[in-house]
């Protein structure tokens, strides 16, 4: 059903009058991606030791435009995701009108994407970073889209260039828990990204908000704490991010940091917080560049006072939940190093070799009782275009 919806609508663009068709703009971009782990313990869940694996990073992408009249403007993407288990997922990550207001103002409406970090407009467009991939530790959130309005502000005070960017709405999918994808809502989802550019500085400010839901059921089997208070259960919740960044240019040398902190108040999910710290140095058509990041994680236990468990079977399980929930480094920290290289290839495509040493201190899974330690040593290599 999808591939007939898909033909049917490439169909109907190509059959536009010559006129119409003018006003359409189309563009793109792709990654293929490789990747191996050199060790053996999977610290690294995307890669594995065994084989090359085309699908964990590999994306397509297809964007279009209509001016549809003075000052009113449809935007459309659709992308395909590799994945490891199915091949290549396709999502539409944005399909909003906007409208000017003024020289210097837009007004969004539809499936926008959410202003978290600095390359948050263009986070799947790897021609656009010197990595393959953005630093995880502060690229963390399994979700980038929103469905609400957006607001966008250009303007200038003196030297500084400002931007403003506020997004209200819903985010309805799936939330990664424990390593399994979740069904799961954020109303009231309202984010705010503030920019400052001077000469070759920038920085940018953001914070979001949003109440979260997450069946107990489907999420951490608390079927049986039904009565349990909201420090156990996620039902309406107050989550929250907050982000910084810098980013300057002294000649051929670039600084890149970005920090975040993200958590659900009164919940069993762990908070954490994280960023890195990147440099890059570009001659002629090459960049080389490292980039240092680091990554911490509270998990959270709980005792029968404060959940309402019937006995310690019950309160056992429950712990066993907020470690198993708290992923990779519960109740502790991680960190890479990444060194890498990038040759660009005329104005539109760049080849990309990294690689990643990723420690995990104080790992704990739902049933580890002590720490221990993981690495994983991981070697991609990219061809990224825009087209």
């Amino acid at each position: 059903m999808r591939k007939k919806l898909l033909g049917a609508i490439t169909a109907s663009l190509f059959a536009l009058s010559p006129l119409a068709a003018a006003e359409v703009q189309f563009n793109g971009f792709a990654s293929i991606v490789s990747g191996i782990d050199l060790d053996d313990d999977d610290a690294d869940e995307r890669y594995n030791s065994r084989t090359i694996d085309n699908l964990q990073q590999s994306r397509v992408a297809l964007q279009w435009s209509a001016d549809i009249e003075k000052g009113i403007r449809f935007v459309g993407q659709t992308m395909a995701r590799g994945d490891a288990g199915s091949g290549f997922s396709l999502n539409y990550d944005w399909a909003y009108f906007d409208f000017n207001i003024g020289a210097s103002a837009k007004l969004k409406v539809g499936r926008l994407r959410i202003p978290f970090y600095k390359y948050s407009d263009y986070l799947d467009v790897g021609y656009a970073y010197h990595w393959i991939t953005p630093p995880r530790a502060m690229y963390s959130l399994s979700f980038s889209n929103v469905d609400g309005f957006g607001y966008q502000q250009n303007f200038q005070n003196g030297a500084l260039e400002h931007s403003l960017n506020v997004v209200f709405g819903t985010y309805q999918g799936d939330l990664i828990l424990g390593g399994v994808d979740t069904p799961s809502s954020l109303e009231n989802l309202l984010a705010v990204n503030w920019s400052a550019a001077f000469n070759n500085h920038e920085f940018y400010a953001a914070y979001a908000r949003a109440d979260v839901y997450i069946p107990a059921t489907a999420a951490i089997s608390l079927s049986a704490l039904t009565s349990a208070p909201n420090d156990v259960l996620v039902n309406g919740d107050y989550g929250h991010f907050f982000g910084l960044g810098y980013v300057g240019t002294f000649g051929d040398i670039g600084i890149f940091s970005e920090y975040s902190q993200v958590g659900i108040d009164d919940s069993i999910l762990t908070d954490s917080s994280g960023g890195y710290l990147s440099a890059s140095y570009t001659m002629d058509n090459y960049t080389y560049h490292i980039t240092y990041e680091f990554q911490e994680n509270e998990g959270k236990t709980f005792t029968a006072a404060n959940t309402g468990a019937a006995g310690p079977a019950q309160l056992a399980g429950l712990n066993a939940n907020a470690k198993a929930l708290g992923g990779r480094g519960n109740h502790g920290t991680a960190n890479t190093i990444t060194i890498g290289a990038r040759k660009d290839l005329g104005a539109s495509t760049a080849l990309k070799l990294d690689l990643s040493l990723y420690t995990e201190d104080k790992f704990q899974s739902a049933a580890a009782t002590s720490e221990t330690e993981e690495t994983a040593t991981v070697i991609t290599f990219a061809i990224e275009t825009m087209f």
